[in-house]
């Protein structure tokens, strides 16, 4: 059985980010596996982000753009975006990128195998693969499923489908994507659609709900049809790419260091943020502290301040509301992005304001519903 320095179960998004990382740090002639059963050659999902400077992916970003359009329920025009870029990258691009760059470190090993277990032992990380043992001094997992049923916990989903479609007709403003758009029947729920426009004819438009119930393949479709018939006039339009995608959107504690030799990563290790459902710009983040901290001290704990703890507290009251329909989801965003700048949300949502920044952000919320949602968090934290 052949021994790595670091094994990392699950070839997607965040495996291949920290894959990439190590090889770009002083860790770089270091044996690494990567295991996955898929091949990452098509083009399944597209990663959204704000940002205010270049990042590491710059040179593959697919679009990125100055300016955005936000449709709330008082609010119809572009939003300020005080210096960041909202920036869209294609899975594909992604995919392909990591691959060459990789291919270059002869170090890295990846295998396509069905990861059956994995587990901790005293001389390591040990991961069952096609039924082959592999070992290494850490395993970075990122296949640990989320169990998501503690009722002292909020469980939501974001869930989402989107059509990139060719129209006929020149309707789309390459130079103004449209991030949230309301103007669809809310159910009670948070419902919008995003509209990503790559030239004049031919945008990602994508249908996304924050609740606990998937729907049909049917109704996203008939959603979706609904809204472009009534507010893009395509003329005739044709379906290039599909995607559809499911995110946890919860609080459920998770153990990002569960063993000595176990690290989770991505959403198994809850870098998803739970209020948004935003993943791809954390897990970045997330991956080069751990990287760093492996660089200078061996040990890849990430390290974090005990008071950053407050977003965790801010993300279960937002859940709360929407889960317990306390405050209209359409409006309680339009607030959020008019009633205050937009760039200091996206600094918000980054988790990297200050307190007085956020008290700021909170005076102009709905008082009534946020505050009976905290009250209704600290009960389910403390009973249950």
């Amino acid at each position: 059985m052949k021994k790595y320095d670091f094994i990392i179960a699950g070839g997607g998004m965040a495996g291949l980010s920290l894959a990439y990382y190590l090889t770009q740090s002083t860790l770089r002639d270091r044996s690494i596996l990567i295991l996955d059963r898929d091949t990452k050659d098509r083009n399944d999902r597209t990663w959204c982000f704000w940002e205010p400077n270049a990042g590491p992916f710059e040179s593959i970003v697919f679009r990125k753009w100055d300016q955005v359009s936000f449709h709330g329920t008082t609010h119809a025009k572009p939003l300020d975006m005080g210096g960041y870029q909202y920036k869209m990258l294609r899975g594909i691009d992604f995919y392909d990128f990591i691959q060459k760059e990789l291919a270059k470190h002869p170090t890295v090993e990846r295998k396509q195998a069905t990861i059956n277990r994995i587990k901790e032992t005293p001389q390591g990380g040990f991961v069952i693969a096609d039924d082959e043992p592999y070992i290494a001094d850490y395993v970075f997992d990122s296949t640990f499923a989320l169990k998501l049923d503690q009722p002292e916990n909020h469980n939501l989903l974001q869930h989402f489908k989107g059509w990139v479609i060719s129209t006929e007709k020149a309707c789309f403003d390459p130079k103004m994507p449209e991030i949230m758009d309301f103007r669809v029947e809310q159910h009670g729920d948070c419902r919008f659609l995003y509209v990503l426009p790559f030239d004049e004819k031919t945008a990602l438009v994508e249908f996304t709900l924050f609740n606990d119930k998937l729907l049909t393949d049917s109704e996203y479709e008939a959603d979706l049809r609904q809204y472009i018939d009534q507010f893009l006039d395509t003329g005739s339009y044709q379906i290039a790419e599909t995607e559809y995608g499911v995110i946890p959107m919860s609080d459920e504690s998770t153990q990002e260091n569960p063993t000595e030799h176990i690290i989770r990563i991505g959403t198994s290790g809850g870098f998803t943020k739970p209020s948004t459902g935003y993943t791809f710009q954390r897990t970045q983040r997330y991956l080069q502290g751990i990287v760093t901290n492996l660089a200078e001290t061996g040990k890849p704990n990430r390290t974090q301040s005990w008071f950053k703890g407050r977003f965790k507290l801010y993300d279960s009251i937002f859940l709360n509301v929407l889960e317990k329909h306390r405050y209209p989801a359409d409006d309680m965003f339009t607030r959020l992005y008019t009633d205050n700048r937009p760039a200091k949300v996206f600094k918000f949502l980054d988790e990297d304001t200050r307190l007085t920044e956020e008290l700021r952000i909170f005076w102009n919320m709905p008082w009534g519903p946020f505050t009976v949602a905290f009250f209704d968090v600290l009960r389910r934290k403390m009973f249950g």
